[in-house]
């Protein structure tokens, strides 16, 4: 499936600017339109608050906090969105950033937000699990890391691919939803476990993707005793590969506790940008 509309998060965090970035990117490669959202938390008094006059003056200077920074956002969104021809939308709400960008996701093709900060960092941004975004919205989820490890603002996403695979729905789905980025990528990676390779009797992910004009090389080498997501980045390091792709496993089922462990595993510790798909 093309990609055609992208969504970017935005948010008064230290890595808005990078997402906006990528996200522009993104478009203009792929010929679409960018639909900026920034959201905002909905004001609410804290713990201990007492009086209703001392709450009403602090709910109103909360609001008016809130209101610049929307203000300082947008006007930011102006002056770059003045030096690119890019077709691009802005909407504000307010809210829980996950449902919100879920509404918006539904009918988007990409969207693009970036891995919670580690523990100890402040951040302004109150969406502290992205993977729930990769589980709720109705398309691929392009998460990117907090820290500048590996990847970097303005470096192409996709020239080297990692796959992580099994046969399921999510990593399918993901397959598919990833197609754009595979068929321009110079090397394409998959990670799997022996038996998953030999499952399926010559049926396998290598012949898929060589149908669909993707040359990959298929690596048997994931082991299940070990741990999987870790697994996956380090072979994703090791083929200097600037983009993972992976389903996105809840918890919900327990057949998928295993997977779902990696997920949240990869999101934790990913230091490159990893496009998920539920």
């Amino acid at each position: 499936m093309a990609i055609k509309s992208i969504l970017c998060h935005m948010a008064n965090d230290d890595r808005h600017r990078d997402r906006l970035e990528l996200a522009i990117q993104l478009t203009t490669r792929f010929s679409g339109h960018l639909d900026v959202l920034y959201n905002t938390a909905p004001v609410s008094m804290p713990a201990g608050a007492a009086g209703r006059a001392a709450s009403n003056v602090f709910l109103a200077e909360q609001r008016e906090i809130a209101k610049k920074k929307a203000d300082i956002i947008r006007k930011e969104l102006d002056e770059r969105f003045a030096k690119v021809e890019v077709g691009h939308a802005y909407h504000q709400t307010e809210g829980d950033h996950v449902e919100k960008l879920a509404e918006y996701a539904h009918l988007s093709d990409l969207v693009v937000v970036s891995q919670a900060p580690p523990k100890g960092v402040s951040s302004s941004i109150a969406l502290h699990h992205p993977e729930e975004i990769a589980l709720e919205a109705g398309c691929a989820t392009l998460v990117l890391p907090h820290e500048e490890v590996f990847w970097s603002p303005g470096r192409r996403v996709g020239t080297r691919i990692a796959v992580a695979w099994r046969n399921c729905k999510e990593a399918s789905r993901a397959v598919r939803e990833a197609m754009p980025f595979l068929l321009e990528a110079e090397d394409v990676h998959v990670f799997t476990e022996q038996e998953e390779a030999n499952s399926l009797k010559g049926v396998g992910i290598g012949r898929y993707l060589s149908m669909h004009g993707v040359n990959a090389t298929v690596h048997t080498d994931i082991h299940d005793e070990g741990n999987i997501g870790e697994q996956l980045l380090a072979r994703a390091a090791a083929y200097d590969c600037d983009l993972l792709v992976m389903g996105a496993y809840s918890r919900a089922r327990w057949r998928e506790l295993l997977m779902g462990g990696v997920s949240e595993y990869v999101l934790h510790h990913l230091d490159r940008p990893v496009l998920m798909s539920h």
